[in-house]
């Protein structure tokens, strides 16, 4: 696991296969890896490699969408901002890297705890919690990359990416649903069912089978929320973001898609600050989906230890109501979704709705890692949404990369790529 974790950023990651084993027997020997005692270090484990990894995709993500640009002196930023980069580029390793350990930690932690448990596997919190933080890595890897192998495979497409997580999803649904036995752990495995559910229905949705999406999302109870929890204890439990929108020198922007809207959930200082480059930018506030955000209040920065809301029950009732497509219940959903930013009822129809639709969900997920996966749809569908023309800050014109590719590292270590 150390060997593993060492490869981090800014060095080459490939897509580790083995994650907890390790090369000194006479420090850990295997079998003290089962014993169970481990077991709330191993599930801890695997929260905090999906942590780590979802706020550098939830920041990078954004950026090769529409959400923001980088205004960076380094080469590998500007490339990356400029969606023109090569399989070397840090920005893309560094996204394919945190998520690849994510999404191993998770998938060995699952066999480990399956061991540990035994007989009593099948009704396991904590099996159900590894496989579901494990379907999240899978569909980011679906939603983000081009195409991603998985333990040295070859090559596998989005959509196979998304089918293993609805796998994941499925079978973490069962193992908490029987754990609900249990009268003392029936609201933590509901949590866990409803974390599952959402995220089965965002693959399904973005795997292009909205009926299945529909019945996943439609089960999720509005109230229902998870977050993703930062601090500033280290640079890896810290929320990747905040470096980019420091007070001084920041050096992530919002694009003009985002500015000037007047809308609280997506908060913008008046103000332009200069950014690595010199150049006035303006840098993102918390949006809604970040913990201290409160519709109303002043705007705040985002800092270290900003949580962000990574699942919801809002993001299930976008998803029932894209399905239905533009109908009075669309209307009413947009209209009570411009309420909460106190914005004037609208009266569209056909694709001007669902034009107005997409533009809510951009607004309620800002900088959360929807956008990517959304635009990417969407321009299958024949709707290209993505930047083009001249770069804000730069005299470049914007390349035509909308989405993560595997890196230099892992196609010379994988011998079936």
């Amino acid at each position: 696991m150390l060997a593993c974790l060492a490869a981090a950023f800014p060095l080459g990651v490939t897509a580790c296969d083995g994650l907890l084993k390790v090369s000194n027997p006479g420090s850990v020997e295997e079998g003290q890896l089962d014993d169970p005692v481990l077991e709330p270090f191993i599930i801890n484990g695997v929260i905090g490699e999906f942590q780590y990894a979802y706020t550098n995709y939830a920041f990078l993500s954004g950026v090769l969408a529409d959400e923001g640009f980088l205004d960076h002196q380094n080469i590998n930023h500007r490339e990356f901002g400029l969606h023109s980069f090569n399989d070397i580029n840090v920005d893309n390793e560094l996204v394919y890297g945190s998520l690849q350990q994510a999404r191993q930690a998770a998938d060995d932690a699952t066999d480990r705890l399956k061991k540990i448990a035994g007989a009593n596997a099948g009704a396991n919190l904590n099996v159900a919690r590894a496989l579901i933080y494990g379907g999240y890595s899978y569909v980011f890897l679906g939603e983000g990359f081009c195409e991603a192998p998985v333990n040295l495979s070859a090559p596998l497409s989005s959509k196979q990416l998304l089918t293993r997580a609805i796998a994941r999803f499925d079978e973490g649904i069962a193992v908490a649903t029987a754990a609900k036995a249990d009268t003392n752990v029936v609201a933590a495995a509901q949590d866990l069912i409803s974390l599952a559910q959402v995220g089965a229905a965002r693959a399904s949705l973005k795997g292009g089978d909205s009926a299945r999406a529909r019945t996943y999302a439609a089960a999720v109870p509005n109230a229902f929320a998870r977050w993703a929890y930062y601090s500033a204890n280290s640079n890896r439990e810290n929320n990747a973001v905040q470096i980019a929108v420091r007070p001084s020198q920041p050096f992530l922007a919002m694009t003009p898609t985002y500015l000037g809207l007047k809308d609280p959930r997506v908060p913008q200082s008046p103000v332009p600050r200069p950014s690595l480059n010199s150049n006035l930018i303006v840098p993102p506030l918390k949006p809604s989906s970040y913990s201290g955000w409160t519709n109303g209040a002043p705007a705040q920065a985002i800092e270290v230890s900003t949580n962000v809301r990574f699942a919801s029950g809002l993001e299930a009732q976008y998803i029932v109501v894209e399905v239905g497509g533009p109908n009075a219940t669309m209307l009413g959903f947009v209209n009570a979704r411009r309420a909460t930013a106190d914005k004037p009822p609208v009266d569209l129809s056909g694709p001007a709705l669902v034009t107005e639709f997409r533009r809510q969900r951009a607004l309620d997920f800002y900088l959360t890692g929807q956008r990517l996966g959304d635009l990417r749809r969407y321009a299958d569908a024949g709707m290209d949404l993505f930047p083009t023309g001249k770069y804000p800050t730069l005299p470049d014109q914007y390349g035509t990369m909308h989405c993560f590719i595997v890196p230099l590292s892992e196609k010379s270590g994988n011998p079936n790529y």
